[in-house]
């Protein structure tokens, strides 16, 4: 949520978990090779956690998919967490 907009923080300032969320690789991503975006529906809301998203990226690069759902939110640093378990499918 670092670094997501308006939209994204006030969207999921809504939320209500268990909610339900859709991962995509970004194997483009600038900054992290790694990096795994964080959907809700359509809006891109976060990413994935670098060290998490190391071990969960080679996985859907291979075809593994992945569930990720957001059990509670958790504020750090005046910043907004949703805190999500993802498993493979």
């Amino acid at each position: 949520m670092h670094f997501r907009g308006a939209e994204a923080k006030s969207l999921v300032s809504s939320f209500s978990p268990p909610v339900n969320l859709r991962l995509e690789r970004e194997p483009t991503n600038q900054f992290d090779e790694m990096a795994i975006k964080v959907f809700y529906d359509d809006t891109h809301i976060g990413y994935v956690e670098r060290d998490r998203a190391a071990f969960i990226a080679p996985w859907m690069d291979q075809g593994v998919e992945f569930t990720c759902t957001c059990e509670e939110l958790e504020v750090r640093k005046n910043n907004l967490h949703p805190i999500c378990t993802i498993a493979a499918v």
